[in-house]
Protein backbone atom coordinates (compact mmCIF):
# COMPACT_ATOMS: atom_id res chain seq x y z
CA UNK A 1 0.00 0.00 0.00
CA UNK A 2 1.30 3.15 -0.98
CA UNK A 3 2.53 6.05 2.13
CA UNK A 4 1.63 8.82 0.04
CA UNK A 5 -1.76 9.80 -0.83
CA UNK A 6 -2.94 12.51 -4.00
CA UNK A 7 -5.26 14.92 -4.87
CA UNK A 8 -6.82 14.63 -8.62
CA UNK A 9 -8.72 17.21 -9.94
CA UNK A 10 -11.61 15.71 -12.43
CA UNK A 11 -12.49 18.03 -15.27
CA UNK A 12 -14.95 17.13 -17.79
CA UNK A 13 -18.86 18.79 -19.30
CA UNK A 14 -21.15 17.45 -16.65
CA UNK A 15 -24.33 16.70 -17.90
CA UNK A 16 -23.24 14.39 -20.38
CA UNK A 17 -20.55 12.57 -18.22
CA UNK A 18 -22.57 12.59 -14.90
CA UNK A 19 -21.57 8.06 -15.15
CA UNK A 20 -18.54 8.63 -16.64
CA UNK A 21 -17.36 11.34 -13.34
CA UNK A 22 -18.92 8.88 -10.93
CA UNK A 23 -16.27 6.13 -12.82
CA UNK A 24 -13.52 8.04 -12.39
CA UNK A 25 -13.84 9.36 -8.70
CA UNK A 26 -14.31 5.37 -7.41
CA UNK A 27 -11.50 4.26 -8.90
CA UNK A 28 -9.48 7.43 -7.58
CA UNK A 29 -11.13 6.55 -4.25
CA UNK A 30 -10.47 3.13 -4.68
CA UNK A 31 -6.60 3.81 -5.25
CA UNK A 32 -6.50 5.64 -1.72
CA UNK A 33 -5.88 8.89 -3.21
CA UNK A 34 -9.06 12.13 -3.04
CA UNK A 35 -10.70 13.04 -5.87
CA UNK A 36 -11.94 17.01 -6.51
CA UNK A 37 -14.93 17.77 -8.40
CA UNK A 38 -17.53 20.01 -8.64
CA UNK A 39 -20.12 18.28 -7.33
CA UNK A 40 -18.51 18.59 -3.90
CA UNK A 41 -19.06 22.45 -4.36
CA UNK A 42 -21.14 24.83 -4.31
CA UNK A 43 -21.50 26.04 -8.52
CA UNK A 44 -21.61 29.61 -9.75
CA UNK A 45 -20.45 31.28 -12.61
CA UNK A 46 -17.21 33.47 -13.51
CA UNK A 47 -16.54 34.10 -9.84
CA UNK A 48 -17.14 30.23 -8.90
CA UNK A 49 -13.77 30.19 -11.35
CA UNK A 50 -11.56 31.70 -8.74
CA UNK A 51 -12.70 29.35 -6.23
CA UNK A 52 -11.89 26.32 -8.83
CA UNK A 53 -8.40 27.89 -8.98
CA UNK A 54 -7.47 27.23 -5.51
CA UNK A 55 -8.91 23.64 -5.80
CA UNK A 56 -6.50 22.82 -8.99
CA UNK A 57 -3.62 25.09 -7.24
CA UNK A 58 -3.88 21.97 -4.25
CA UNK A 59 -4.11 19.44 -6.57
CA UNK A 60 -1.51 17.24 -7.29
CA UNK A 61 -2.74 15.67 -10.76
CA UNK A 62 -5.57 16.55 -13.60
CA UNK A 63 -7.56 14.40 -15.05
CA UNK A 64 -9.91 15.43 -18.03
CA UNK A 65 -12.49 13.62 -19.46
CA UNK A 66 -13.04 14.43 -23.27
CA UNK A 67 -16.45 12.72 -25.15
CA UNK A 68 -18.70 14.59 -27.43
CA UNK A 69 -19.64 18.15 -25.87
CA UNK A 70 -17.06 21.59 -25.68
CA UNK A 71 -19.44 22.72 -22.48
CA UNK A 72 -20.92 25.76 -21.10
CA UNK A 73 -19.28 29.18 -22.47
CA UNK A 74 -17.70 31.92 -20.48
CA UNK A 75 -17.74 35.22 -21.05
CA UNK A 76 -14.58 35.08 -23.26
CA UNK A 77 -15.82 32.52 -25.23
CA UNK A 78 -13.91 29.49 -24.16
CA UNK A 79 -15.56 26.52 -22.04
CA UNK A 80 -15.32 26.46 -18.38
CA UNK A 81 -13.55 23.09 -19.29
CA UNK A 82 -10.81 24.45 -21.09
CA UNK A 83 -10.27 27.39 -19.06
CA UNK A 84 -9.47 24.71 -15.97
CA UNK A 85 -7.10 23.02 -18.50
CA UNK A 86 -5.52 26.26 -19.09
CA UNK A 87 -4.93 27.09 -15.53
CA UNK A 88 -4.01 23.63 -14.53
CA UNK A 89 -1.04 23.33 -17.45
CA UNK A 90 -0.54 27.09 -16.15
CA UNK A 91 0.18 25.67 -12.27
CA UNK A 92 2.46 22.55 -14.13
CA UNK A 93 -0.42 19.76 -12.44
CA UNK A 94 0.38 16.77 -14.86
CA UNK A 95 -2.83 16.28 -17.39
CA UNK A 96 -4.09 13.15 -18.02
CA UNK A 97 -6.85 13.23 -21.14
CA UNK A 98 -9.01 11.06 -21.08
CA UNK A 99 -10.52 10.90 -25.09
CA UNK A 100 -13.75 9.09 -26.05
CA UNK A 101 -12.35 6.68 -29.20
CA UNK A 102 -15.70 6.91 -30.72
CA UNK A 103 -17.29 10.15 -30.57
CA UNK A 104 -18.93 9.86 -34.13
CA UNK A 105 -21.28 7.51 -31.98
CA UNK A 106 -22.60 9.58 -28.85
CA UNK A 107 -26.18 10.09 -29.06
CA UNK A 108 -27.51 13.74 -29.93
CA UNK A 109 -28.01 15.33 -26.61
CA UNK A 110 -23.89 14.50 -26.26
CA UNK A 111 -22.67 15.59 -28.74
CA UNK A 112 -22.38 19.08 -30.05
CA UNK A 113 -24.99 20.06 -32.70
CA UNK A 114 -23.17 23.23 -34.66
CA UNK A 115 -20.56 23.08 -36.61
CA UNK A 116 -19.00 26.20 -34.50
CA UNK A 117 -19.21 23.98 -31.53
CA UNK A 118 -17.95 20.68 -33.30
CA UNK A 119 -14.59 22.80 -34.57
CA UNK A 120 -14.37 24.42 -30.71
CA UNK A 121 -14.08 20.95 -29.48
CA UNK A 122 -11.89 19.20 -32.20
CA UNK A 123 -9.34 22.64 -31.54
CA UNK A 124 -9.73 21.63 -28.29
CA UNK A 125 -8.75 18.05 -28.30
CA UNK A 126 -6.01 18.87 -30.89
CA UNK A 127 -3.95 21.27 -27.85
CA UNK A 128 -4.68 18.91 -25.33
CA UNK A 129 -3.19 16.06 -26.93
CA UNK A 130 0.53 17.99 -27.43
CA UNK A 131 2.92 16.67 -25.61
CA UNK A 132 1.03 14.67 -22.54
CA UNK A 133 -0.41 11.33 -22.15
CA UNK A 134 -3.89 11.04 -24.05
CA UNK A 135 -5.81 7.73 -23.68
CA UNK A 136 -8.76 6.55 -25.37
CA UNK A 137 -12.17 5.15 -24.12
CA UNK A 138 -15.49 3.99 -25.06
CA UNK A 139 -17.20 2.92 -22.30
CA UNK A 140 -17.75 3.28 -18.23
CA UNK A 141 -15.66 -0.01 -17.42
CA UNK A 142 -12.75 0.98 -20.12
CA UNK A 143 -12.46 4.63 -18.97
CA UNK A 144 -12.00 3.57 -15.17
CA UNK A 145 -9.45 1.17 -16.37
CA UNK A 146 -7.74 3.96 -18.08
CA UNK A 147 -7.92 5.86 -15.45
CA UNK A 148 -6.10 3.66 -13.65
CA UNK A 149 -3.17 2.91 -15.37
CA UNK A 150 -2.68 6.48 -16.28
CA UNK A 151 -2.61 7.34 -12.63
CA UNK A 152 0.14 4.72 -11.76
CA UNK A 153 1.92 5.79 -14.80
CA UNK A 154 1.64 9.68 -13.63
CA UNK A 155 2.87 8.75 -10.17
CA UNK A 156 6.01 6.95 -11.59
CA UNK A 157 7.40 9.28 -13.65
CA UNK A 158 5.30 12.71 -12.78
CA UNK A 159 6.18 12.84 -8.67
CA UNK A 160 3.84 15.04 -6.70
CA UNK A 161 4.02 16.67 -2.84
CA UNK A 162 0.96 14.45 -2.58
CA UNK A 163 -0.15 13.89 1.39
CA UNK A 164 1.77 11.74 4.11
CA UNK A 165 -0.08 10.23 7.44
CA UNK A 166 0.50 12.38 10.10
CA UNK A 167 1.62 8.85 12.33
CA UNK A 168 3.85 8.35 9.01
CA UNK A 169 6.32 11.53 9.64
CA UNK A 170 9.27 10.45 11.34
CA UNK A 171 11.51 14.10 10.81
CA UNK A 172 12.35 15.42 14.28
CA UNK A 173 12.36 18.66 13.03
CA UNK A 174 8.66 18.76 11.80
CA UNK A 175 7.46 16.93 14.44
CA UNK A 176 8.97 19.43 16.81
CA UNK A 177 7.35 22.63 14.87
CA UNK A 178 4.37 20.58 15.39
CA UNK A 179 4.43 20.35 18.63
CA UNK A 180 4.82 24.23 19.33
CA UNK A 181 1.40 24.79 17.27
CA UNK A 182 -0.15 22.39 19.52
CA UNK A 183 1.52 24.57 22.53
CA UNK A 184 -0.01 27.70 20.65
CA UNK A 185 -3.27 25.80 20.26
CA UNK A 186 -3.51 25.02 23.76
CA UNK A 187 -2.94 28.79 24.37
CA UNK A 188 -5.95 29.93 22.23
CA UNK A 189 -8.07 27.63 23.87
CA UNK A 190 -7.05 29.22 27.49
CA UNK A 191 -7.56 32.83 25.67
CA UNK A 192 -10.80 31.76 24.46
CA UNK A 193 -12.27 28.96 26.47
CA UNK A 194 -13.21 27.02 23.46
CA UNK A 195 -13.30 27.48 19.48
CA UNK A 196 -17.13 27.14 18.93
CA UNK A 197 -18.90 30.17 20.26
CA UNK A 198 -22.62 30.24 20.16
CA UNK A 199 -23.74 33.42 19.07
CA UNK A 200 -27.05 34.05 18.83
CA UNK A 201 -28.55 35.86 15.44
CA UNK A 202 -30.45 39.14 15.45
CA UNK A 203 -33.64 40.05 15.57
CA UNK A 204 -35.41 40.23 12.33
CA UNK A 205 -37.53 43.61 12.04
CA UNK A 206 -41.04 42.92 12.44
CA UNK A 207 -42.79 43.56 8.34
CA UNK A 208 -44.89 46.36 9.73
CA UNK A 209 -41.45 47.90 11.32
CA UNK A 210 -40.75 51.19 9.26
CA UNK A 211 -37.47 51.53 7.67
CA UNK A 212 -36.14 55.04 5.96
CA UNK A 213 -34.60 55.13 2.12
CA UNK A 214 -32.62 58.12 1.08
CA UNK A 215 -33.71 59.20 -2.63
CA UNK A 216 -30.53 61.10 -4.76
CA UNK A 217 -30.72 62.27 -8.19
CA UNK A 218 -29.26 59.87 -10.71
CA UNK A 219 -25.86 61.28 -12.76
CA UNK A 220 -26.86 61.37 -16.23
CA UNK A 221 -24.52 59.18 -17.83
CA UNK A 222 -23.87 58.58 -21.91
CA UNK A 223 -25.98 55.98 -22.68
CA UNK A 224 -28.60 56.00 -19.41
CA UNK A 225 -28.83 56.70 -15.76
CA UNK A 226 -27.82 55.08 -12.59
CA UNK A 227 -24.32 55.26 -11.63
CA UNK A 228 -25.82 56.15 -8.01
CA UNK A 229 -25.19 58.71 -5.53
CA UNK A 230 -22.43 61.34 -5.76
CA UNK A 231 -21.01 62.63 -2.10
CA UNK A 232 -23.96 63.79 0.21
CA UNK A 233 -26.27 64.82 -2.90
CA UNK A 234 -29.97 63.38 -0.98
CA UNK A 235 -32.74 65.37 -1.77
CA UNK A 236 -35.36 63.91 -0.13
CA UNK A 237 -35.70 60.52 2.57
CA UNK A 238 -38.57 58.35 2.57
CA UNK A 239 -40.32 56.20 5.05
CA UNK A 240 -42.27 52.88 4.93
CA UNK A 241 -42.86 49.52 6.11
CA UNK A 242 -40.41 46.94 5.16
CA UNK A 243 -43.93 45.23 3.18
CA UNK A 244 -45.52 48.43 1.71
CA UNK A 245 -41.90 48.73 -0.27
CA UNK A 246 -41.44 44.95 -1.15
CA UNK A 247 -43.46 45.45 -3.96
CA UNK A 248 -41.79 48.58 -5.70
CA UNK A 249 -38.56 46.70 -4.95
CA UNK A 250 -39.71 43.54 -6.64
CA UNK A 251 -41.24 44.69 -9.87
CA UNK A 252 -37.91 47.12 -10.53
CA UNK A 253 -34.88 44.81 -9.52
CA UNK A 254 -32.80 44.48 -12.35
CA UNK A 255 -30.97 41.01 -12.84
CA UNK A 256 -29.46 39.00 -15.20
CA UNK A 257 -28.51 34.73 -15.23
CA UNK A 258 -25.38 32.93 -15.94
CA UNK A 259 -25.18 29.74 -16.03
CA UNK A 260 -22.24 27.06 -14.96
CA UNK A 261 -22.34 23.45 -16.23
CA UNK A 262 -25.95 24.30 -17.66
CA UNK A 263 -27.31 25.28 -14.14
CA UNK A 264 -28.35 28.83 -13.82
CA UNK A 265 -28.12 31.52 -11.35
CA UNK A 266 -29.16 35.10 -10.89
CA UNK A 267 -27.26 38.33 -10.09
CA UNK A 268 -28.34 41.75 -9.21
CA UNK A 269 -27.54 44.72 -11.55
CA UNK A 270 -26.69 47.07 -8.69
CA UNK A 271 -26.67 50.40 -11.23
CA UNK A 272 -29.25 49.31 -12.99
CA UNK A 273 -31.60 48.39 -9.67
CA UNK A 274 -30.64 51.07 -7.43
CA UNK A 275 -31.94 53.51 -10.25
CA UNK A 276 -35.48 51.62 -10.85
CA UNK A 277 -36.54 51.49 -7.19
CA UNK A 278 -34.86 54.63 -6.67
CA UNK A 279 -37.35 56.21 -9.11
CA UNK A 280 -40.20 54.47 -8.52
CA UNK A 281 -40.04 55.17 -4.86
CA UNK A 282 -40.18 58.79 -5.39
CA UNK A 283 -43.15 58.45 -8.12
CA UNK A 284 -44.97 56.83 -5.03
CA UNK A 285 -45.16 59.80 -2.64
CA UNK A 286 -45.19 62.36 -5.76
CA UNK A 287 -46.85 63.65 -8.49
CA UNK A 288 -44.25 64.18 -11.01
CA UNK A 289 -42.90 61.61 -13.05
CA UNK A 290 -39.50 60.80 -11.46
CA UNK A 291 -39.11 57.71 -13.93
CA UNK A 292 -34.71 57.53 -14.75
CA UNK A 293 -34.54 60.44 -12.12
CA UNK A 294 -33.77 59.27 -8.96
CA UNK A 295 -31.81 56.66 -7.19
CA UNK A 296 -31.31 54.65 -3.74
CA UNK A 297 -27.82 53.92 -2.42
CA UNK A 298 -26.19 50.90 -2.95
CA UNK A 299 -26.17 50.46 0.83
CA UNK A 300 -30.17 50.10 0.92
CA UNK A 301 -30.27 47.92 -2.10
CA UNK A 302 -28.02 45.69 -0.46
CA UNK A 303 -29.89 46.06 3.05
CA UNK A 304 -33.15 45.51 1.33
CA UNK A 305 -32.22 42.86 -0.36
CA UNK A 306 -30.79 40.85 2.89
CA UNK A 307 -33.91 41.70 4.67
CA UNK A 308 -36.25 39.72 1.88
CA UNK A 309 -33.23 36.85 1.56
CA UNK A 310 -34.04 36.61 5.43
CA UNK A 311 -37.67 36.55 5.30
CA UNK A 312 -37.82 34.08 2.67
CA UNK A 313 -38.96 36.09 -0.36
CA UNK A 314 -35.68 36.13 -2.27
CA UNK A 315 -33.85 33.07 -3.02
CA UNK A 316 -30.13 32.53 -2.33
CA UNK A 317 -27.47 33.71 -4.55
CA UNK A 318 -26.98 29.97 -5.94
CA UNK A 319 -31.09 29.82 -7.59
CA UNK A 320 -32.18 30.32 -10.93
CA UNK A 321 -34.34 33.03 -10.02
CA UNK A 322 -34.34 35.47 -7.14
CA UNK A 323 -37.65 35.78 -6.06
CA UNK A 324 -39.85 32.85 -4.32
CA UNK A 325 -43.43 31.82 -5.34
CA UNK A 326 -44.89 33.14 -2.56
CA UNK A 327 -43.00 36.45 -3.04
CA UNK A 328 -44.06 36.50 -6.82
CA UNK A 329 -47.90 36.43 -5.53
CA UNK A 330 -47.89 38.78 -2.24
CA UNK A 331 -46.38 41.55 -4.61
CA UNK A 332 -49.29 40.41 -7.14
CA UNK A 333 -52.11 40.90 -5.06
CA UNK A 334 -50.88 44.26 -3.06
CA UNK A 335 -50.77 45.37 -7.07
CA UNK A 336 -54.35 44.17 -7.19
CA UNK A 337 -55.22 45.65 -4.55
CA UNK A 338 -53.29 49.00 -4.71
CA UNK A 339 -51.98 48.61 -1.25
CA UNK A 340 -48.81 49.85 0.08
CA UNK A 341 -48.23 53.00 -1.37
CA UNK A 342 -50.05 54.79 1.62
CA UNK A 343 -47.33 53.39 4.00
CA UNK A 344 -44.79 55.15 2.29
CA UNK A 345 -44.10 58.98 3.16
CA UNK A 346 -41.84 61.57 2.23
CA UNK A 347 -39.97 62.29 5.76
CA UNK A 348 -37.47 65.06 4.70
CA UNK A 349 -36.39 67.09 1.30
CA UNK A 350 -38.45 67.61 -1.79
CA UNK A 351 -39.24 65.24 -5.05
CA UNK A 352 -39.31 67.69 -7.90
CA UNK A 353 -37.53 68.17 -10.95
CA UNK A 354 -35.81 71.09 -10.40
CA UNK A 355 -33.36 69.36 -8.12
CA UNK A 356 -30.34 70.25 -9.68
CA UNK A 357 -28.51 66.80 -10.98
CA UNK A 358 -24.81 66.91 -10.49
CA UNK A 359 -22.69 65.94 -13.46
Amino acid sequence: MQDKRYQVFISSTFTDLRDERRAVQDVIISTGDFPVQMEDFPAADEDQFEFIKTLIDQCDYYVLIIAGRYGSIAQDGMSYTEKEYHYAVSKNVPVLVMLHDNRTGLALDKSEETQVGRKRLNDFIEEASKGRLRKTWDSTGDLKLTVREALENAKATKPRPGWVRGDSVASIEILEELNEVRKENDQYREAIGQYEVDIPLPKLPDHNDEVAIGLFPSRKETGGYGQGPVGTDRVATVKGTWLSLFPLFFSNLKWGTSDWNDEYFYHIIEDDSCAAIGSAIANSVSDVNATSEFCISKNDLEMLTDYFVETGFMKADNAGEPFSDIAKRFARRLRINRDGHDQITLEAGEISMDNEIPF
